[in-house]
Protein backbone atom coordinates (compact mmCIF):
# COMPACT_ATOMS: atom_id res chain seq x y z
CA UNK A 1 0.00 0.00 0.00
CA UNK A 2 2.90 2.44 0.88
CA UNK A 3 4.65 1.80 -2.27
CA UNK A 4 1.29 2.23 -4.33
CA UNK A 5 1.37 5.78 -2.67
CA UNK A 6 4.86 6.17 -3.27
CA UNK A 7 4.54 5.73 -7.10
CA UNK A 8 1.52 7.34 -7.25
CA UNK A 9 3.10 10.83 -5.61
CA UNK A 10 6.03 10.26 -8.47
CA UNK A 11 3.44 9.86 -11.00
CA UNK A 12 1.72 13.02 -9.79
CA UNK A 13 5.40 14.75 -9.82
CA UNK A 14 6.29 13.86 -12.87
CA UNK A 15 2.90 15.05 -14.26
CA UNK A 16 3.29 18.15 -12.86
CA UNK A 17 6.59 19.08 -13.80
CA UNK A 18 5.49 18.12 -17.07
CA UNK A 19 2.92 19.81 -17.13
CA UNK A 20 4.28 23.72 -16.14
CA UNK A 21 7.25 22.45 -18.80
CA UNK A 22 4.59 22.92 -21.35
CA UNK A 23 3.36 25.84 -20.34
CA UNK A 24 6.79 27.03 -19.52
CA UNK A 25 8.04 25.83 -22.82
CA UNK A 26 5.28 28.57 -24.34
CA UNK A 27 6.86 31.37 -22.86
CA UNK A 28 10.30 30.05 -23.32
CA UNK A 29 9.87 29.93 -27.10
CA UNK A 30 7.79 33.34 -26.55
CA UNK A 31 11.28 34.72 -24.89
CA UNK A 32 13.59 33.39 -27.78
CA UNK A 33 11.39 35.17 -30.77
CA UNK A 34 11.05 38.59 -28.99
CA UNK A 35 14.82 38.44 -27.72
CA UNK A 36 16.05 37.46 -31.23
CA UNK A 37 13.63 39.54 -33.32
CA UNK A 38 13.52 42.55 -31.78
CA UNK A 39 15.72 45.44 -30.42
CA UNK A 40 16.82 45.33 -26.88
CA UNK A 41 14.88 48.59 -25.97
CA UNK A 42 11.75 46.67 -27.64
CA UNK A 43 12.92 43.74 -25.10
CA UNK A 44 12.82 46.11 -22.12
CA UNK A 45 9.84 47.68 -23.21
CA UNK A 46 8.39 44.06 -23.41
CA UNK A 47 10.15 42.76 -19.99
CA UNK A 48 8.30 45.18 -18.19
CA UNK A 49 4.97 44.91 -20.20
CA UNK A 50 5.05 41.32 -18.91
CA UNK A 51 5.95 42.30 -15.17
CA UNK A 52 3.00 44.29 -14.69
CA UNK A 53 1.24 41.76 -16.27
CA UNK A 54 2.40 39.31 -13.94
CA UNK A 55 2.03 41.37 -10.86
CA UNK A 56 -1.90 41.68 -11.88
CA UNK A 57 -2.48 37.88 -12.58
CA UNK A 58 -0.27 37.45 -8.83
CA UNK A 59 -3.39 39.27 -7.34
CA UNK A 60 -5.95 37.09 -9.10
CA UNK A 61 -4.43 33.67 -8.31
CA UNK A 62 -3.72 34.93 -4.69
CA UNK A 63 -7.57 36.12 -4.31
CA UNK A 64 -8.84 32.45 -6.01
CA UNK A 65 -6.35 29.75 -6.32
CA UNK A 66 -5.31 28.46 -2.61
CA UNK A 67 -9.36 29.54 -1.38
CA UNK A 68 -10.73 27.57 -4.25
CA UNK A 69 -8.21 24.46 -3.27
CA UNK A 70 -8.99 24.65 -0.12
CA UNK A 71 -12.80 24.96 0.02
CA UNK A 72 -13.09 21.95 -3.13
CA UNK A 73 -11.22 19.53 -0.44
CA UNK A 74 -13.02 20.24 2.57
CA UNK A 75 -16.16 21.12 1.00
CA UNK A 76 -17.31 18.72 -1.59
CA UNK A 77 -21.05 18.92 -1.38
CA UNK A 78 -20.73 22.56 -2.24
CA UNK A 79 -18.36 22.27 -5.32
CA UNK A 80 -20.73 23.70 -8.06
CA UNK A 81 -21.34 26.59 -6.06
CA UNK A 82 -17.68 27.07 -5.34
CA UNK A 83 -17.30 26.91 -8.76
CA UNK A 84 -19.72 29.37 -9.66
CA UNK A 85 -18.29 31.47 -6.95
CA UNK A 86 -14.52 31.31 -8.50
CA UNK A 87 -15.65 31.64 -12.17
CA UNK A 88 -17.22 34.28 -11.04
CA UNK A 89 -14.54 36.72 -9.62
CA UNK A 90 -11.92 35.40 -12.20
CA UNK A 91 -14.01 37.11 -14.84
CA UNK A 92 -15.06 40.37 -12.99
CA UNK A 93 -11.11 40.62 -11.88
CA UNK A 94 -9.97 40.53 -15.04
CA UNK A 95 -12.43 42.90 -16.81
CA UNK A 96 -11.26 45.20 -13.90
CA UNK A 97 -7.88 45.05 -14.63
CA UNK A 98 -7.73 45.21 -17.97
CA UNK A 99 -10.20 48.02 -18.40
CA UNK A 100 -7.85 50.01 -15.87
CA UNK A 101 -4.90 49.41 -17.82
CA UNK A 102 -6.56 50.84 -21.06
CA UNK A 103 -8.17 53.79 -18.98
CA UNK A 104 -4.45 54.51 -17.98
CA UNK A 105 -2.48 53.08 -20.55
CA UNK A 106 -0.91 56.54 -22.20
CA UNK A 107 -0.08 57.95 -18.20
CA UNK A 108 1.54 54.37 -17.51
CA UNK A 109 3.76 54.77 -20.77
CA UNK A 110 4.49 58.24 -19.80
CA UNK A 111 5.88 57.63 -16.44
CA UNK A 112 8.60 55.11 -17.75
CA UNK A 113 9.14 56.96 -21.14
CA UNK A 114 7.56 54.28 -23.02
CA UNK A 115 5.59 55.42 -25.28
CA UNK A 116 5.51 51.95 -27.76
CA UNK A 117 3.91 50.52 -24.43
CA UNK A 118 0.64 52.57 -24.62
CA UNK A 119 -0.52 49.62 -27.20
CA UNK A 120 0.58 47.01 -25.26
CA UNK A 121 -1.44 47.86 -22.49
CA UNK A 122 -4.23 48.70 -24.03
CA UNK A 123 -4.56 44.63 -25.02
CA UNK A 124 -3.94 43.57 -21.33
CA UNK A 125 -7.29 41.52 -21.65
CA UNK A 126 -5.25 39.00 -23.77
CA UNK A 127 -2.62 38.30 -21.56
CA UNK A 128 -4.83 38.24 -18.49
CA UNK A 129 -7.66 35.80 -20.28
CA UNK A 130 -5.07 33.54 -21.14
CA UNK A 131 -2.71 33.03 -18.53
CA UNK A 132 -5.85 33.31 -15.97
CA UNK A 133 -7.70 30.66 -18.24
CA UNK A 134 -4.81 28.41 -17.73
CA UNK A 135 -3.73 28.64 -14.02
CA UNK A 136 -7.53 28.57 -13.57
CA UNK A 137 -7.61 25.34 -15.04
CA UNK A 138 -4.18 24.07 -13.29
CA UNK A 139 -6.27 24.87 -9.72
CA UNK A 140 -9.43 22.58 -10.70
CA UNK A 141 -6.34 19.41 -11.65
CA UNK A 142 -4.65 19.48 -8.94
CA UNK A 143 -7.89 20.21 -6.05
CA UNK A 144 -8.89 16.90 -7.82
CA UNK A 145 -5.62 14.87 -8.13
CA UNK A 146 -5.88 15.24 -12.17
CA UNK A 147 -2.15 15.57 -13.05
CA UNK A 148 -2.70 14.15 -16.17
CA UNK A 149 -5.28 16.18 -17.48
CA UNK A 150 -2.85 19.22 -16.37
CA UNK A 151 -0.21 18.08 -18.67
CA UNK A 152 -2.77 17.53 -21.31
CA UNK A 153 -4.27 20.71 -21.19
CA UNK A 154 -0.42 22.61 -20.97
CA UNK A 155 -0.10 20.68 -24.14
CA UNK A 156 -3.04 21.78 -25.98
CA UNK A 157 -1.99 25.65 -25.41
CA UNK A 158 1.50 25.35 -26.37
CA UNK A 159 0.84 23.34 -29.68
CA UNK A 160 -2.30 25.81 -30.11
CA UNK A 161 0.45 28.64 -29.45
CA UNK A 162 3.29 27.65 -31.60
CA UNK A 163 0.85 27.23 -34.49
CA UNK A 164 -0.36 30.74 -34.51
CA UNK A 165 3.25 32.24 -33.40
CA UNK A 166 4.28 30.35 -36.34
CA UNK A 167 1.66 31.71 -38.71
CA UNK A 168 2.12 35.02 -37.71
CA UNK A 169 6.00 34.73 -38.47
CA UNK A 170 5.67 33.39 -41.86
CA UNK A 171 2.98 35.80 -42.70
CA UNK A 172 5.77 38.65 -41.83
CA UNK A 173 2.95 40.30 -39.41
CA UNK A 174 4.96 39.63 -36.29
CA UNK A 175 4.65 42.51 -33.73
CA UNK A 176 4.28 42.54 -30.06
CA UNK A 177 0.92 43.22 -30.25
CA UNK A 178 0.35 40.18 -32.66
CA UNK A 179 1.72 38.08 -30.01
CA UNK A 180 -0.95 39.13 -27.57
CA UNK A 181 -3.77 37.83 -30.47
CA UNK A 182 -2.17 34.65 -30.19
CA UNK A 183 -1.65 34.24 -26.46
CA UNK A 184 -5.67 35.26 -26.41
CA UNK A 185 -6.83 32.58 -28.71
CA UNK A 186 -4.46 29.72 -28.21
CA UNK A 187 -6.54 30.07 -24.54
CA UNK A 188 -9.16 28.76 -26.25
CA UNK A 189 -8.26 25.09 -26.59
CA UNK A 190 -7.45 24.38 -23.76
CA UNK A 191 -11.17 25.75 -22.47
CA UNK A 192 -11.99 23.36 -24.88
CA UNK A 193 -10.73 20.31 -23.83
CA UNK A 194 -11.48 21.06 -20.37
CA UNK A 195 -15.03 20.00 -20.49
CA UNK A 196 -13.63 16.22 -21.22
CA UNK A 197 -11.85 15.77 -17.97
CA UNK A 198 -14.73 16.14 -15.47
CA UNK A 199 -13.13 18.92 -13.77
CA UNK A 200 -16.08 19.54 -12.26
CA UNK A 201 -19.76 21.56 -12.97
CA UNK A 202 -20.64 24.94 -12.79
CA UNK A 203 -23.13 25.92 -10.59
CA UNK A 204 -24.54 29.17 -10.14
CA UNK A 205 -22.87 31.65 -7.66
CA UNK A 206 -24.15 32.17 -4.55
CA UNK A 207 -23.15 35.44 -2.18
CA UNK A 208 -22.03 33.09 0.68
CA UNK A 209 -19.17 31.57 -1.42
CA UNK A 210 -18.07 34.68 -3.20
CA UNK A 211 -18.26 36.40 0.18
CA UNK A 212 -15.97 33.06 1.75
CA UNK A 213 -13.78 33.23 -1.58
CA UNK A 214 -13.06 36.91 -0.95
CA UNK A 215 -12.71 36.78 2.79
CA UNK A 216 -10.07 34.33 2.50
CA UNK A 217 -8.02 35.16 -0.60
CA UNK A 218 -7.96 38.80 0.42
CA UNK A 219 -4.74 38.18 2.58
CA UNK A 220 -3.18 36.16 0.12
CA UNK A 221 -3.59 38.36 -2.84
CA UNK A 222 -1.82 41.01 -0.32
CA UNK A 223 0.98 38.28 -0.14
CA UNK A 224 0.83 38.12 -3.57
CA UNK A 225 1.52 41.44 -4.22
CA UNK A 226 4.06 42.25 -1.70
CA UNK A 227 5.74 38.85 -3.21
CA UNK A 228 5.64 40.11 -6.74
CA UNK A 229 6.28 43.48 -6.13
CA UNK A 230 8.75 41.85 -3.62
CA UNK A 231 10.35 40.09 -6.68
CA UNK A 232 9.75 43.04 -9.65
CA UNK A 233 11.22 46.04 -7.59
CA UNK A 234 14.29 46.11 -9.42
CA UNK A 235 12.60 46.17 -12.57
CA UNK A 236 10.37 48.85 -12.06
CA UNK A 237 12.99 51.05 -10.46
CA UNK A 238 15.42 50.39 -12.71
CA UNK A 239 13.34 51.15 -15.50
CA UNK A 240 12.21 54.58 -14.45
CA UNK A 241 16.24 55.44 -12.70
CA UNK A 242 17.79 53.64 -15.97
CA UNK A 243 16.55 52.27 -19.60
CA UNK A 244 14.58 50.26 -21.60
CA UNK A 245 18.01 48.32 -22.39
CA UNK A 246 19.26 48.00 -18.56
CA UNK A 247 15.70 46.63 -18.56
CA UNK A 248 15.89 44.19 -20.98
CA UNK A 249 19.55 43.24 -19.69
CA UNK A 250 17.47 42.48 -15.95
CA UNK A 251 14.85 40.97 -17.64
CA UNK A 252 16.74 38.22 -19.32
CA UNK A 253 18.31 37.40 -16.08
CA UNK A 254 15.23 37.16 -14.16
CA UNK A 255 13.56 34.97 -16.92
CA UNK A 256 16.85 32.54 -17.12
CA UNK A 257 16.06 32.59 -13.05
CA UNK A 258 12.56 32.30 -13.95
CA UNK A 259 13.29 28.60 -16.06
CA UNK A 260 15.85 27.94 -12.82
CA UNK A 261 12.86 27.65 -10.50
CA UNK A 262 10.37 26.12 -12.77
CA UNK A 263 10.31 23.02 -9.72
CA UNK A 264 9.21 25.79 -7.68
CA UNK A 265 6.01 27.27 -9.92
CA UNK A 266 5.19 23.34 -10.25
CA UNK A 267 5.32 21.49 -6.86
CA UNK A 268 4.00 24.26 -4.75
CA UNK A 269 0.77 23.59 -6.38
CA UNK A 270 1.05 19.44 -5.63
CA UNK A 271 2.85 20.08 -1.90
CA UNK A 272 0.16 22.75 -1.18
CA UNK A 273 -2.72 20.16 -0.95
CA UNK A 274 -0.82 17.50 0.76
CA UNK A 275 0.17 20.37 3.64
CA UNK A 276 -3.26 21.48 4.27
CA UNK A 277 -4.53 17.93 4.60
CA UNK A 278 -1.88 16.90 6.97
CA UNK A 279 -2.57 19.99 9.17
CA UNK A 280 -6.08 18.82 9.23
CA UNK A 281 -4.69 15.32 11.17
CA UNK A 282 -3.53 16.95 13.42
CA UNK A 283 -0.19 14.72 13.41
CA UNK A 284 2.81 16.73 14.08
CA UNK A 285 5.34 14.21 13.07
CA UNK A 286 3.33 13.91 9.65
CA UNK A 287 3.24 17.53 9.09
CA UNK A 288 7.47 17.69 9.74
CA UNK A 289 7.49 15.15 7.10
CA UNK A 290 5.10 16.68 4.48
CA UNK A 291 7.16 20.00 5.33
CA UNK A 292 10.98 18.30 5.17
CA UNK A 293 9.47 16.49 1.83
CA UNK A 294 8.19 19.55 0.24
CA UNK A 295 11.67 21.39 1.00
CA UNK A 296 13.90 18.54 0.10
CA UNK A 297 12.26 17.88 -3.23
CA UNK A 298 12.07 21.59 -4.47
CA UNK A 299 15.78 22.02 -3.48
CA UNK A 300 16.98 18.37 -5.33
CA UNK A 301 15.23 19.78 -8.08
CA UNK A 302 16.32 23.08 -8.25
CA UNK A 303 20.19 22.97 -7.26
CA UNK A 304 21.12 21.29 -10.76
CA UNK A 305 20.18 23.88 -13.37
CA UNK A 306 21.18 26.49 -10.28
CA UNK A 307 24.65 24.93 -10.60
CA UNK A 308 24.81 24.67 -14.13
CA UNK A 309 23.81 28.43 -14.64
CA UNK A 310 26.76 29.14 -12.47
CA UNK A 311 29.57 27.22 -14.07
CA UNK A 312 28.11 28.00 -17.77
CA UNK A 313 26.30 31.79 -17.58
CA UNK A 314 28.22 33.14 -20.47
CA UNK A 315 27.61 30.60 -23.42
CA UNK A 316 23.93 30.02 -21.87
CA UNK A 317 23.38 33.70 -22.31
CA UNK A 318 25.15 33.52 -25.83
CA UNK A 319 22.95 30.75 -26.67
CA UNK A 320 19.63 32.02 -25.58
CA UNK A 321 19.84 36.02 -27.39
CA UNK A 322 23.03 37.43 -28.55
CA UNK A 323 26.67 38.57 -27.44
CA UNK A 324 24.88 41.92 -26.98
CA UNK A 325 23.65 40.95 -23.35
CA UNK A 326 26.68 39.29 -21.72
CA UNK A 327 26.28 42.02 -19.42
CA UNK A 328 23.74 39.42 -17.20
CA UNK A 329 26.29 37.36 -16.99
CA UNK A 330 27.43 39.24 -13.69
CA UNK A 331 23.62 39.83 -12.55
CA UNK A 332 22.93 35.83 -12.46
CA UNK A 333 26.43 35.21 -10.47
CA UNK A 334 24.49 37.54 -7.61
CA UNK A 335 20.75 36.07 -8.31
CA UNK A 336 21.64 32.46 -8.83
CA UNK A 337 22.87 31.49 -5.11
CA UNK A 338 20.07 33.66 -3.81
CA UNK A 339 17.58 31.20 -5.75
CA UNK A 340 19.02 28.20 -4.33
CA UNK A 341 17.72 28.93 -0.85
CA UNK A 342 14.19 30.00 -2.08
CA UNK A 343 12.54 26.28 -1.33
CA UNK A 344 12.61 27.00 2.42
CA UNK A 345 10.55 30.62 1.78
CA UNK A 346 8.37 28.77 -0.59
CA UNK A 347 7.43 25.66 1.76
CA UNK A 348 7.41 28.11 4.35
CA UNK A 349 4.70 30.35 2.77
CA UNK A 350 2.46 27.45 1.33
CA UNK A 351 2.61 25.87 5.12
CA UNK A 352 1.10 28.99 6.81
CA UNK A 353 -1.42 29.29 3.73
CA UNK A 354 -2.31 25.50 4.42
CA UNK A 355 -2.86 25.72 7.83
CA UNK A 356 -5.33 29.39 7.34
CA UNK A 357 -2.42 31.46 8.44
CA UNK A 358 -2.53 33.65 5.09
CA UNK A 359 -2.33 37.06 7.03
CA UNK A 360 0.99 36.09 8.55
CA UNK A 361 2.79 35.78 4.98
CA UNK A 362 0.62 39.11 4.49
CA UNK A 363 2.56 41.17 7.04
CA UNK A 364 6.07 39.39 6.74
CA UNK A 365 6.42 40.00 3.05
CA UNK A 366 5.04 43.32 3.40
CA UNK A 367 7.79 44.52 6.06
CA UNK A 368 10.48 42.44 3.46
CA UNK A 369 8.91 44.33 0.59
CA UNK A 370 9.73 47.63 2.42
CA UNK A 371 13.60 46.43 2.71
CA UNK A 372 13.55 45.62 -0.65
CA UNK A 373 12.62 48.59 -2.03
CA UNK A 374 14.91 50.57 0.00
CA UNK A 375 17.75 48.87 -0.94
CA UNK A 376 17.38 49.10 -4.39
CA UNK A 377 16.16 52.84 -4.52
CA UNK A 378 20.28 53.15 -2.73
CA UNK A 379 22.18 50.48 -4.93
CA UNK A 380 20.71 51.34 -8.42
CA UNK A 381 21.43 54.37 -8.38
CA UNK A 382 24.88 54.03 -6.76
CA UNK A 383 25.67 50.76 -8.84
CA UNK A 384 23.52 50.78 -11.77
CA UNK A 385 22.33 47.12 -12.26
CA UNK A 386 24.82 45.14 -9.97
CA UNK A 387 23.29 46.90 -7.17
CA UNK A 388 19.81 46.01 -8.58
CA UNK A 389 20.72 42.13 -8.12
CA UNK A 390 22.35 42.82 -4.72
CA UNK A 391 19.38 44.57 -3.63
CA UNK A 392 17.20 41.38 -4.42
CA UNK A 393 19.62 38.83 -3.59
CA UNK A 394 20.39 40.67 0.15
CA UNK A 395 16.39 40.65 0.38
CA UNK A 396 15.34 37.36 -0.22
CA UNK A 397 18.46 35.87 2.37
CA UNK A 398 16.87 38.33 5.09
CA UNK A 399 13.01 37.22 4.09
CA UNK A 400 13.67 33.11 4.22
CA UNK A 401 15.90 33.43 7.66
CA UNK A 402 13.01 36.07 9.12
CA UNK A 403 10.43 33.03 8.05
CA UNK A 404 12.22 30.03 9.37
CA UNK A 405 12.71 31.94 12.88
CA UNK A 406 8.45 32.85 12.68
CA UNK A 407 6.79 30.05 11.48
CA UNK A 408 8.03 28.34 15.21
CA UNK A 409 5.03 30.79 16.08
CA UNK A 410 2.31 29.06 14.54
CA UNK A 411 3.63 25.51 13.78
CA UNK A 412 5.51 22.98 15.74
CA UNK A 413 7.89 22.57 12.52
CA UNK A 414 10.90 23.62 12.46
CA UNK A 415 13.34 23.22 9.05
CA UNK A 416 15.91 21.39 10.29
CA UNK A 417 13.54 19.07 12.30
CA UNK A 418 11.28 18.38 9.17
CA UNK A 419 14.29 17.49 7.21
CA UNK A 420 15.00 14.75 9.60
CA UNK A 421 11.74 13.46 9.63
CA UNK A 422 11.48 13.01 6.67
CA UNK A 423 14.69 11.21 5.87
CA UNK A 424 14.03 9.06 9.10
CA UNK A 425 10.90 8.13 7.30
CA UNK A 426 12.31 7.28 3.84
CA UNK A 427 15.15 5.67 5.75
CA UNK A 428 12.39 3.13 7.58
CA UNK A 429 10.59 2.53 3.81
CA UNK A 430 13.59 1.37 2.34
CA UNK A 431 14.15 -0.77 5.15
CA UNK A 432 11.12 -2.56 5.34
CA UNK A 433 11.18 -2.94 1.57
CA UNK A 434 14.23 -4.79 1.18
CA UNK A 435 13.62 -6.85 4.08
CA UNK A 436 9.97 -7.90 2.99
Amino acid sequence: MKSLLKSKLISGTVLALGGQAAFLMSNMILFLVVVREFSQADFGVWGLYLTIIALLDGLRQGLLQNGLTRFLIINPASEKQILGAGLFLHLVYIAFASAVLAVFAGPIAQFWNMPSMEELLKLSFLPLMSIGTIQGLSVLCFAKGKSAAYLLLNLSYLIAFVLGLGLVFWNGELSLTSILWVQGFACLFPLGLARFFALGKIGFPTYQWIKELLSYGKYIAGTNLFSLLFQKADIFMIGYFLNPAAVGLFHLATKIIQYIELPLSALSQTIYPRLAATHRSNDVTQLNTEYGRGILLLFVLLAPAALLVLFFASPIVTLLSSEEYLGTVPLLMILVPATLIKPWGRVFGLALDAVGKPQVNFQMLGFSLTVNIILNFILIQAFGLIGAAAATSISIVATIILGQIRIKKYLEVSSGMALIYFAKQTLTQNFKLKTS
